[in-house]
C-alpha cells in the first residue's frame, strides 16, 4: 500500500462550473448550434459534459484543469473564475469556468 504521507500534501480536485456567458450571433454566420446563454454544465474530471461542443471543450480543458487543482491564471480578476472562449473564429462562445 503507498503512503501517500511520503508525497507531501494533496489537495482534492474542487468541483468546476461551466457556464455559457456569451453567444454572439452574426448575420452571415448565424449563432452557435450547440449552446445557449445560461447553459451550465459540471467537469467531471477529464470527460466532456454531455451536449457539449467537443471543440470547446478542447480549448477549456486546459483552464479547467488549473482551476479543478487550485491554480490560477495571471489575467483572472478573482480567484476560481476564469473567462474562455471557443475556437469559432465565426461565432465564438465565451464560457465562465467556476471552481467551487
Amino acid at each position: 500500500m503507498v503512503n501517500l504521507d511520503e508525497y507531501g500534501s494533496y489537495n482534492r480536485p474542487k468541483r468546476v462550473r461551466i457556464v455559457v456567458e456569451k453567444v454572439p450571433v452574426s448575420p452571415e454566420t448565424g449563432v452557435c448550434h450547440m449552446h445557449k446563454v445560461g447553459q451550465e454544465y459540471t467537469f467531471d474530471f477529464e470527460r466532456c459534459p454531455n451536449d457539449f461542443c467537443a471543440a470547446a471543450f478542447h480549448s477549456l480543458w486546459p483552464h479547467l484543469r488549473v482551476l479543478e487543482l487550485g491554480g490560477r491564471h495571471p489575467w483572472d480578476a478573482e480567484p476560481g473564475v476564469t473567462h474562455v472562449a471557443c475556437p469559432d473564429p465565426t461565432k465564438p462562445v465565451v464560457f465562465k469556468i467556476i471552481a467551487d
